[in-house]
C-alpha cells in the first residue's frame, strides 16, 4: 500500500517525520520531490530553477498517480485551523481525478479559501490529528 504525503511545505518537516511513521505502520510513503532540501533551506521552496530542475509540480502528480492514497498535512498555518495552500489542492485534485482515498490529517476550515464545496465534493478521510488512524481505513 502506498501513500503520497502533501501539505505546504512549510511542513516539510513533519512530512519526512509522516513518511517516517507510515513506513513503520507498514506502508510504503512519498513525499514532494523537494521536501528534503526545503526541510534544509526554507528558501528552496521559492527557487525556481531549483524547482524547475527537479521537476516539481509534474514529478509530485506522477508520485500522487503511483500511489494508492494521498494524505495531506493539514497543519494550522497563517492563523487558518486545516490550511490547504495551492500544491497540496493541485495534487489533491490529481488524487481525487484518479479516484485515490483522500485523507486529511485534520478537518478542513470551510471558510479558508471559499472552496468549501470543492472540498466536500473530494469526500476526505479526516484522521483527526493521528497518522495511525489511517490503519482504519487502509489493508496492508
Amino acid at each position: 500500500m502506498k501513500i503520497m504525503i502533501g501539505g505546504s511545505m512549510t511542513f516539510a518537516g513533519e512530512m519526512k517525520a509522516a513518511r517516517e511513521t507510515l513506513e513503520r505502520l507498514g506502508y510504503e510513503a512519498y513525499v514532494p520531490l523537494d521536501t528534503e532540501q526545503v526541510s534544509k533551506d526554507a528558501s528552496k521552496k521559492t527557487d525556481m530553477a531549483f524547482l524547475k530542475e527537479l521537476g516539481v509540480g509534474r514529478g509530485d502528480a506522477e508520485l500522487v498517480a503511483r500511489s494508492d492514497a494521498f494524505l495531506i498535512l493539514n497543519y494550522e498555518k497563517y492563523g487558518i485551523k486545516g490550511y490547504i495552500g495551492p500544491g497540496a489542492y493541485r495534487d489533491l485534485s490529481v488524487a481525487w481525478w484518479l479516484k485515490k482515498k483522500i485523507f486529511f490529517l485534520f478537518p478542513y476550515d470551510e471558510d479558508q479559501n471559499h472552496h468549501k464545496y470543492e472540498m466536500l465534493g473530494f469526500e476526505p478521510i479526516i484522521l483527526e490529528g493521528k497518522l495511525e488512524n489511517i490503519r482504519n481505513f487502509l489493508n496492508i
